[in-house]
């Protein structure tokens, strides 16, 4: 019996261990009021330590079912380990063409990934990336967190 609970936790532990694929990963809760709040930028700071590997950065954005937007104005700025900062501005699409939801949703809350940086090349050292929306308002409303995941992918 004790040799099939060492077994039994000696392959959690493997399997536990074997998903160092993700480098970065945070997601800040909405207010409780589900708003973005204009003002209110995401800072995400994190370090790459392997600069062999591929990477994709993915923008992770929940929101309440049926949301009244079909997309939203996100702007990026992206701060590499040299200093040199890019810009990025996407319309996030959160329906299609059809009016249906992209997200992935479980009864009233829908997660959205999307894919801000796929298999690049990330240079060693500390990235900060700020995540602010410019949507038309003091808020953007029915919003229950953003956040920001990190993954090697070779």
């Amino acid at each position: 019996m004790k040799k099939r609970i060492f077994l039994l936790f000696g392959l959690l532990f493997v399997v536990i261990s074997c998903n160092k694929s993700e480098v970065y990963s945070k997601f800040d809760d909405g207010s409780p009021e589900n708003r973005w709040e204009q003002k209110d930028t995401k800072t995400y700071d994190f370090t790459i330590e392997d600069d062999t590997k591929l990477y994709n950065i993915t923008f992770r954005f929940s929101h309440i079912y049926d949301y009244q937007f079909n997309s939203i104005p996100i702007n990026f700025t992206i701060v590499n380990p040299n200093g040199e900062t890019q810009n990025k501005q996407i319309d996030l699409q959160i329906k299609d063409t059809a009016g249906k939801e992209i997200a992935e949703c479980s009864g009233d809350f829908c997660d959205l990934n999307y894919k801000l940086e796929e298999n690049v090349k990330l240079t060693k050292g500390n990235y900060k990336i700020v995540v602010s929306h410019a949507f038309q308002g003091p808020y953007l409303p029915n919003v229950l967190g953003v956040g920001l995941k990190v993954e090697a992918i070779k």
